[in-house]
């Protein structure tokens, strides 16, 4: 019988570069700044990857960051 491991990083899938998070996250009505991005990463100590010169990050990551960001808001 076969037994999945636990991975503690994300899937490879998953990790998308900043600015084409933030272009996706303009269409929720909550736009964000790359900057923001960012800081949520610091913050949360997320983890990234860089390659060819641009950082990489868990979208999952991103989206539950931006999800507590709207809630703090409201």
């Amino acid at each position: 019988m076969a037994i999945q491991t636990i991975v503690p990083y994300s899937v490879a899938s998953d990790m998308t570069e900043l600015d084409d998070i933030r272009d996706q996250l303009k269409d929720t009505g909550h736009p964000v700044a790359t900057t923001d991005i960012e800081r949520w990463i610091r913050e949360q100590d997320l983890y990234t990857e860089k390659y060819r010169h641009r950082v990489y990050v868990s979208y999952s990551d991103i989206l539950m960051a931006h999800k507590d960001w709207i809630a703090d808001k409201a």
